[in-house]
């Protein structure tokens, strides 16, 4: 029986460099394509053929190539080859499956806040997000990446191109690109402003929440309006409104009787006293297990004492003055409190160190209740003083009669009801106050200051009895390090950098080389 031969001709190193083509094809293949389908399987068997052949034809033409030097360490290098892609392998695998990621930003950009965290773990249904927008920039698919991994899979998410799919952008009404859609379920709720961690969790919360709170403002003594300029809540209202807390006018002077769907009522800035039924309707709603916040301003009589006694708050009345100079810095004077220490309540526990400001504040006394339980939120700093005369020119402390810091600007007063007030389990177990000595810093003029739109917001939703709901979150910026130059120094650093160091260089250059000649 004859022996197959090849011809002369044939160099059977062809093979070897043919098996090497196709696996770099068939790797290629599969990373383009982002998965190892047919074709690069294909193309890696086709390699692994060809190498097989390679070896039994080498092994054929050189009798003893096997047991050369070479073939022993070429073998040896290969398994360590194969070895270290394997590991590698493994290591990636690892990496995905169980990845571990290091937020090193200074205020930690890349890291989602407590409050979504939390919200993505008791996430008890899957909520799809719709992103119409066929080139998202990279920092959205990454904070959509976060809270996917964050739900252990509650979240999805699809970017999708409305030229493409018009039928869809038709369903929900997309007018325009970066729209976002959130679903679950038979409801679908649109994101409120750009897509990032300060929107997307309050809208998670409403399209997956069951339940709306309603805060009523009442109307008709002046309070601040709740849509407008500077001085009205509009901003306050917005941000409620994402929170899933629906905002409504009260007028008590039509109807002395808080509506039976109220959980919060808030009477903020009234500029006139009000009447008797209408502090008695107050006063009920408060017995009732009602929630109440009052911003009340200094140099107002509301006739609300009735109310305020009942529960043991007596307003100072006084202007409180800061002396640390700290408002003075951004413009503003010295009747504007900047406040940094904040009571341990569930209101300020998640607070960062920041500062609440306070236009035109009074103090906040609170005599103690064995029934009540009474937390300063936000107290002033001790350089603060009441002071007595509010009409003077400028403000100096008088030991005799301004008292000094620090000062309650804000309380917190829960109440245990009696047994009465309890039907069948029906009713909440305590009744909530909540008492501020100013109304400007919830307004538009100071609501996105420091922590006073948190404060105003995670007051209002603990009133509401609100513990599920998600608390304020801060929209995280980066860091702006770049560095202002005046015209002169601008001027220097042209000069230096295109003018002299080139010619320190170019001589330097000179000189070496008339040194060797």
């Amino acid at each position: 029986m004859k022996r197959l031969s090849l011809p002369r001709q044939f160099n059977p190193q062809l093979l070897g460099v043919a098996a090497l083509f196709l696996l770099i094809m068939g790797i290629a293949a599969g990373i383009v394509s982002g998965s190892w389908g047919l074709l690069p399987i294909i193309l890696l068997g086709l390699a692994g053929g060809l190498l097989l052949a390679w070896l039994v034809m080498q092994a054929r033409i050189s009798p003893g190539f096997w047991g050369r030097r070479s073939t022993q360490t070429s073998a040896n290098n290969l398994l360590s080859l194969i070895a270290v892609l394997a590991l590698l392998g493994i290591l990636n695998f690892l990496g995905v499956r169980y990845g571990t990621q290091f937020d090193l930003t200074e205020n930690q950009q890349f890291t989602l806040a407590l409050e979504s965290q939390e919200v993505l773990k008791e996430l008890k249904q899957p909520v799809n997000i719709l992103v119409f927008e066929s080139n998202p920039p990279s920092s959205q698919r990454l904070l959509l990446e976060q809270f996917q991994r964050q739900s252990q899979g509650n979240v999805s998410f699809q970017f999708i191109d409305p030229t493409e799919q018009p039928g869809l952008a038709k369903k929900f009404n997309i007018q325009q690109t970066g729209a976002v859609i959130l679903e679950s379920g038979n409801r679908s709720q649109p994101l409120e402003g750009e897509l990032k961690e300060a929107n997307l969790t309050p809208a998670l919360v409403k399209v997956t929440g069951d339940q709306t709170t309603r805060a009523y403002f009442t109307q008709g003594h002046g309070e601040l309006p709740l849509s407008g300029g500077n001085d009205s809540l509009s901003q306050a209202v917005d941000v409620l409104n994402k929170r899933n807390v629906q905002s409504e006018p009260l007028n008590l002077l039509t109807n002395p009787q808080v509506p039976a769907d109220a959980n919060v009522v808030i009477v903020a800035g009234p500029r006139q006293r009000f009447l008797a039924p209408e502090v008695t309707a107050l006063e009920n709603f408060l017995k009732g297990g009602g929630s109440v916040l009052l911003m009340l301003d200094p140099d107002v009589t509301t006739d609300l004492e009735p109310l305020l006694n009942a529960w043991g708050v007596k307003l100072d009345n006084r202007w409180v003055i800061d002396g640390s100079g700290v408002a003075q810095q951004v413009g503003l004077g010295p009747d504007t409190v900047v406040a940094f220490d904040y009571g341990t309540h569930p209101i300020t526990q998640k607070f960062a160190q920041g500062p609440a400001l306070f236009p035109k504040v009074q103090a906040v006394l609170v005599a103690p209740n064995p029934k009540d339980t009474v937390v300063n939120l936000v107290s002033s700093s001790p350089q603060t003083w009441a002071e007595s005369n509010s009409q003077a020119e400028s403000f100096s402390y008088d030991a005799n009669q301004d008292q000094i810091g620090p000062l309650a600007l804000g309380v917190a007063i829960t109440r245990e009801l009696a047994p009465q007030h309890q039907a069948n389990g029906t009713k909440p177990e305590d009744a909530r106050l909540i008492v501020f000595g100013d109304s400007g810093f919830a307004s538009n003029s100071f609501f996105e200051q420091g922590i006073n739109g948190d404060l105003f917001v995670n007051s209002i939703l603990w009133l509401g009895e609100r513990d599920d709901q998600p608390l304020s979150i801060r929209s995280k910026d980066a860091t702006n390090r770049r560095l202002s130059l005046s015209v002169a120094t601008n001027r220097w650093v042209i000069l230096i950098s295109i003018l002299l160091l080139p010619l320190l260089g170019f001589g330097m250059a000179v000189g070496a080389w008339w040194q060797r000649r």
